[in-house]
């Protein structure tokens, strides 16, 4: 069994990178969606690639970009909740 250290903002951001993958895999009945995630995803991985030169404000700062720039269409995806609870932890282990 391994163990996911929910302090490591690294390993969080990774964790929502996979999420966002399988989710946009999943998608592929939903062209609209799947475009939507396969954004999120490309935004993403651009935080993911540098993430050693980042610091959590960068870090928060870039997710909440993320949820400003959805559609109001894609408002409530599951992803974007998914996204807002990791911008709460990183609050959460930088305060």
């Amino acid at each position: 069994m391994s163990f996911i250290n929910w302090s490591d903002s690294h390993e969080m951001l990774g964790l929502l990178s996979e999420f966002v993958s399988d989710e946009r895999r999943d998608s592929t009945d939903d062209p609209a969606r799947a475009r939507f995630l396969a954004g999120v995803l490309e935004e993403l991985g651009e935080l993911t690639a540098r993430i050693d030169e980042t610091n959590d404000d960068d870090s928060i700062g870039k997710l909440r970009m993320i949820l400003e720039s959805a559609d109001g269409e894609f408002r409530g995806d599951p992803v974007l909740e998914h996204v807002q609870a990791c911008i709460d932890e990183l609050e959460r282990i930088r305060g």
